[in-house]
């Protein structure tokens, strides 16, 4: 795809919203437009004559221990008062293609146009007015959030109003200082907004965690920013944009799956770049100081589940701040496992925040007084991310930098695992959560889930994690004397536990304990996003995976939204079943701005259509690249450079029910292999340098219909059929 097909395609897809947001303030998902820089995330709501411009930011966490004290919180905002535009008309769109909020309000005597963006390099909002008809009275309020144990200021320097909040002294583990310089152009912030005229309000947002005189830093900011610099902002912001867009794109006619493929990585990309501080459940976009579930990092699917959409999607970069959190918090993994179970590794409770915080603590008698839950997976369900990352990069030095982590999870397991009866066996590891928040239980049996033997989840982690050891290990050519353990546990661990169900095998929820729950889709994450099963499974389990997504049918569920569609892709499920089913989601749990959002979590469902739809089109989690895998037919479809495992980009295309041609780049020079897709068995592959020159031949080798070459490192590949 050129540059410019793809910048047509993205920006025919915004969020339209034709009357006022109706849950802002919300302790959850917002459902107004949003835009943000991955650090500064701004939504704005209200009435035409009264817009509320919150303002809030990756790193501005409240740091008190006890749940739920410890959260990320709102840190202020702005009021613009255009009393003449009441009664006005509302609408509202949320451009992907440049990250603007473009609204326009036209009333009876006045018209305003109003449009937002977060700068894509620094921590700057950038609003602009403009008006039609007559002349428009504009009053800006500068505000701050108030309560909750907050210290705030106020106050003017010279033309630039300034508003402070502070988490600081006793009971606080870590200070977090914000400031919020707002400047008008007009020069006040009270002004006459005249026909034919742009006035430009600027925010800009510092914190203690960006530098120590963050207030002068603001106010300085601010203040150099006018037209000439705006217009510079603006071309830097529309470029980095632009590169976005073109990593990767998908044309699948189907308009309203690929308006939530581009606008899940979108969502990413305003809440997803702050390395040192990650979004939590909400993302950037925080409208209260009490966000459901403390907002923070919930360790048992929610925290991970944002980005298993970017890895296929080659947007590597947007998976940068996912490891901070968890290696801040290694010290704390390492005490709970030796002080509470007696192992050595890591053992973390299901909430964390950043730089160590722990956000589970409870009084209660159970588990120490930590929230676990039961659960003993939350680690290693954080390496899939880290797993997922490496096997589609082959980055070596990323692998070295996770690896200490890794090595830590593998430690606790060689402790935690027993070995009896010549198998591996988990013992007290609950599959589903266990009320341990509460000292009361109005069911006996409430803790039954601790007795849990063999969860199915757990089970599929080990293998991932063993495997990917072995992998990682090999490549860094470390602890190469423990590979004997890990090779002995990858092949004596337990079976994944099966039942009757529906007149079906199914998939057990544990071996000994529950059998099945009347939701969410823990019976199929050992599939996704552990990658138990594939295309390349045994033909009796692939079967019994698809008999349980059958016997599930939880196409909508509380939780299931990032799994359950990438799982039926990736065992072959009916391809028309998963695409209508994920419109239905798409069209009945979503909001204007993109959002798709259930009951638990908030950014965790931006990986459900990203993901599912790149598994249909392409898959390589075992190492043979499978074109159109899991898509209909003769249902058109391409794609342009998304990531497979081994460190490849990927492009291709279906047309009239054949694969038309597969263009590749290898970043790491290893050996390809993809199963044919062309059934007379003819074909050539040519490297393609891009000079004009005759394309060289490349040598391949056919055997059990996988078509096998090896690769340069930065060299580009086409393969045709003939």
């Amino acid at each position: 795809m050129e540059a410019v097909e793809w910048k047509q395609r993205v920006e025919k897809y915004k969020g339209i919203f034709t009357e006022p947001p109706k849950m802002v303030p919300s302790d959850k998902v917002v459902d107004s437009p949003v835009i943000g820089n991955g650090d500064l995330g701004v939504t704005i709501s209200g009435k035409p004559e009264q817009q509320r411009i919150w303002i809030s930011k990756n790193d501005f966490w409240k740091a008190q221990l006890m749940y739920s004290n410890g959260s990320p919180c709102l840190l202020g905002g702005i009021d613009v008062h255009m009393p003449a535009l009441a009664n006005a008309s509302y609408y509202s769109e949320q451009r992907l293609d440049e990250a603007t909020i473009v609204s326009t309000f036209h009333g009876a005597a006045a018209s305003v146009k109003m449009t937002s963006w977060i700068s894509a390099l620094e921590n700057v909002l950038i609003v602009e007015l403009s008006s039609e008809k007559q002349a428009v009275s504009v009053t800006l309020d500068l505000w701050v959030q108030t309560g909750n144990g907050s210290e705030t200021e106020q106050g003017q320097d010279g033309n630039t109003a300034w508003a402070v909040r502070k988490f600081t002294g006793e009971g606080i583990e870590w200070a977090t200082e914000g400031a919020i310089a707002m400047r008008c152009s007009s020069g006040s912030h009270s002004f006459e907004l005249q026909p034919g005229t742009k006035q430009y309000i600027v925010a800009y947002v510092v914190t203690n965690h960006d530098g120590d005189n963050y207030l002068q830093e603001s106010i300085s900011r601010a203040g150099l920013i006018d037209e000439k610099r705006i217009a510079s902002l603006r071309s830097e912001h529309t470029n980095w944009w632009s590169g976005f867009w073109a990593k990767s794109a998908i044309e699948i006619g189907d308009e309203l799956l690929e308006k939530f493929w581009y606008g899940s990585h979108y969502i990413m990309a305003c809440c997803s770049r702050n390395k040192k501080f990650a979004p939590g459940l909400f993302g950037n976009w925080i409208t209260t100081d009490n966000p459901e579930w403390a907002g923070d990092y919930h360790l048992n699917y929610n925290y991970q589940a944002p980005w298993w959409g970017v890895y296929s999607s080659n947007h590597i970069e947007l998976s940068e701040p996912y490891d901070t959190p968890l290696l801040e918090y290694m010290v704390n993994g390492r005490r709970y496992a030796e002080e509470y179970l007696g192992c050595r590794g890591i053992y973390y409770d299901v909430g964390i925040g950043p730089k160590g915080l722990p956000t589970a603590l409870c009084n209660t008698p159970y588990e120490n007084g930590h929230m676990f839950l039961g659960q003993k997976s939350n680690s290693a369900l954080s390496t899939v991310n880290m797993l997922m990352r490496f096997y589609y990069t082959y980055d070596l030095e990323y692998a070295r930098f996770v690896y200490p982590f890794m090595i830590e999870v593998a430690n606790f397991w060689e402790d935690y695992l027993t070995f009896e009866d010549g198998r591996y066996v988990i013992y007290r590891d609950a599959i589903h959560e266990v009320g341990t928040y509460t000292e009361s239980h109005d069911n006996e049996d409430w803790d039954r889930g601790l007795d849990d033997m063999n969860p199915i989840l757990s089970l599929a982690l080990i293998r991932m994690l063993f495997k990917g050891l072995l992998d990682i290990s090999g490549q860094l050519q470390l602890d190469g004397d423990r590979h004997e353990k890990w090779t002995h546990i990858l092949e004596h661990i337990s079976d994944y536990p099966t039942f009757e169900r529906e007149g079906k095998t199914i998939f057990r929820l544990t071996e000994q304990g529950h059998k099945w729950w009347g939701d969410n889709t823990l019976a199929i994450q050992h599939i996704w996003p552990a990658g138990g099963i594939g295309l390349d499974s045994d033909p009796q389990l692939l079967q019994i995976a698809k008999d349980t997504i059958t016997v599930l049918n939880r196409w909508t569920d509380y939780n299931g939204f990032p799994t359950i569609f990438t799982a039926a892709a990736r065992v072959g499920y009916e391809p028309e079943t998963i695409l209508r089913e994920l419109r239905r989601q798409c069209t009945e749990h979503s909001f204007p701005n993109l959002f798709i959002f259930f009951g638990g979590g908030g950014i965790e469902c931006c990986s459900g259509v990203p993901s599912a739809i790149n598994e249909m089109l392409l898959q390589s989690h075992e190492q043979v690249f499978r074109l159109f895998p899991v898509w209909p037919q003769e249902k058109a479809a391409r794609f342009h450079n998304l990531r497979a495992v081994g460190a490849f980009l990927v492009s291709s295309e279906l047309y009239e029910g054949k694969v038309t041609h597969i263009d590749l780049t290898s970043e790491k020079g290893r050996a390809c292999s993809i199963l044919n897709p062309w059934s007379n068995g003819e074909f050539s592959i040519v490297e393609i340098d891009g000079s004009g020159d005759q394309p060289r031949k490349v040598e391949w080798q056919l055997s059990a219909n996988i078509i096998s070459f090896n690769t340069e490192a930065g060299k580009s590949y086409r393969l045709l059929g003939h």
